[in-house]
């Protein structure tokens, strides 16, 4: 189940940044649209930035699996 949470925080995050700006973005926009309280929220990421961060990691990890033989993460960004 903490799974299935963590996965639909990273979903609503994705759908209300293609909806607005990061900036825009608060925890409590990400609670109310997937539907769990802010405990919920907090027990999986101790705020928007680990969020954002893990996020972030999780792509980065996307983008080398993808492109194993580019040596310099500029030309991997760019493929």
């Amino acid at each position: 189940m903490a799974n299935f949470t963590r996965r639909a925080i990273k979903e609503t995050f994705w759908k209300l940044l293609n909806q607005r700006p990061l900036s825009q973005i608060t925890i409590k926009n990400i609670v109310e649209d997937c539907g769990i309280n802010r405990n919920s929220f907090y027990y999986h990421f101790e705020d928007l930035p680990a969020l954002v961060e893990e996020i972030v990691e999780e792509q980065v990890q996307v983008l080398i699996q993808n492109h194993p033989t580019s040596h310099r993460w500029r030309s991997a960004l760019t493929q």
